[in-house]
C-alpha cells in the first residue's frame, strides 16, 4: 500500500449529525475496545486498520450532542480501498495541511482531537 505522509481517514456524515469525524461506532458486548476499533473502521471505511498506538480517551461533558459518549482513539495505518457506507458517510483521505482552514467542518470534539494527534506527531 502506499503511506500518505500528512494524511487521515475521515467520514463525511450524511445523517443527523453532519460533518467530517474520525471513523468510530459502539462497541458490542464481549468485544475489545481493539476489535471494535478494527470493526468500525472497516464498516465505515471499507480498509482494515492496523492499530500502532492510542491517543488517548474523551470523556467531556456536552463532547458530542447525541448523549454522553466516551471514546478511545487510537491511531493506526490502513490498507485496503476506500468505500463509502452508502447513505451514510462518504470517505476522505483529508490533507492534515488543510486542518488550520477547515477545522470548522469536524463534527463533536474530533478537531480537538486531531489538534492533539498533531501537537503529539
Amino acid at each position: 500500500g502506499i503511506i500518505e505522509i500528512g494524511k487521515i481517514i475521515v467520514v463525511e456524515r450524511l445523517g443527523s449529525a453532519k460533518g467530517l469525524a474520525l471513523p468510530g461506532g459502539k462497541q458490542e458486548p464481549g468485544e475489545f475496545l481493539s476489535e471494535t476499533a478494527r470493526r468500525e473502521f472497516l464498516e465505515e471505511t471499507g480498509m482494515t486498520l492496523n492499530i500502532r498506538h492510542i491517543l488517548g480517551t474523551f470523556a467531556e461533558p456536552g463532547r458530542d450532542s447525541r448523549g454522553d459518549y466516551i471514546s478511545t482513539v487510537f491511531i493506526g495505518t490502513a490498507t485496503g480501498a476506500l468505500i463509502d457506507e452508502l447513505g451514510k458517510t462518504k470517505v476522505h483521505l483529508y490533507d492534515l495541511a488543510t486542518f488550520a482552514a477547515t477545522r470548522h467542518l469536524f463534527a463533536f470534539d474530533h478537531a480537538l482531537i486531531i489538534e492533539k494527534y498533531l501537537a503529539l506527531r
